[in-house]
């Protein structure tokens, strides 16, 4: 909306309702690649159209498509235009040893010290899609009524909130840990200790995750992630 007469908008208040419609074109576009409605290999529209479509800036339009590029959606070619690419294949982790061979202890004593330590990095790096994937998570989780729902949703929650942190390397160390994580043994030990009161506590402590995320404190956030993790690990593993 436009100043009234008289009154300057602050240049901070600008930036900010600029970043703000950028994050959310950005989403948007986000999303319309990874549902398959703008397939690999199709043009997305110049700039020009984009901006009178979305009722956005050109500088907008801008910082989201660079934002697109970074993410490795899309390439920029001077005369070839803006193009959706095909998501590369995720590397698969390899290390000396079997990561899969370890044990519901060995996996939660590494999550304790990695999962509270990206609090900065997730409060620095989101974006306000993160955030909003992050809440939609919470809330699908609320309505989840039985195992399959809360174990799908309880990882939703979690590699969302790793992704949030936009750094390549720990979201990469993340998806091996998940692996472990989800394979059928752990998958046995954890259903045998959920139900629908424990699922329920489950979700207070991810919606305090959240709210922590949400109002971007870092050691609320640290705090809020360690104080589940040790939850589980009691519960699970009676310690």
């Amino acid at each position: 909306m436009d100043a009234a007469p008289g009154f300057a908008v602050p240049s901070s208040s600008r930036r900010l309702r600029a970043r703000r419609m950028a994050d959310q074109l950005l989403a948007l576009l986000e999303r319309q690649i990874d549902e398959g409605r703008i397939k690999p290999g199709e043009r997305l529209a110049p700039e020009r159209e984009l901006a009178a479509q979305f009722g956005a800036s050109r500088n907008v339009v801008r910082a989201a498509l660079a934002e697109l590029h970074k993410a490795g959606k899309i390439t920029r070619r001077v005369g070839h235009g803006t193009v959706v690419v095909a998501p590369a294949e995720a590397p698969r982790v390899r290390a000396p040893l079997q990561l899969l061979d370890a044990s519901p202890v060995e996996l939660l004593e590494f999550r304790l010290a990695m999962e509270p330590g990206l609090a900065e990095a997730i409060i620095l790096n989101a974006r306000e899609s993160d955030l909003q994937a992050i809440k939609a998570c919470v809330e699908a989780g609320d309505a989840a009524s039985q195992w399959e729902e809360w174990e799908h949703w309880d990882r939703a929650f979690h590699k969302q909130i790793i992704a949030a942190t936009h750094n390549r390397l720990a979201i990469g160390v993340y998806d091996a840990v998940i692996a472990v994580r989800h394979e059928r043994p752990w998958l046995k030990l954890k259903q045998g200790h959920t139900d629908p009161v424990r699922w329920r506590q489950y979700q207070e402590d991810h919606r305090r995750i959240a709210e922590a995320v949400l109002a971007r404190d870092a050691a609320a956030t640290s705090e809020a992630i360690r104080a589940h993790l040790l939850a589980v690990r009691a519960k699970m593993l009676g310690q």
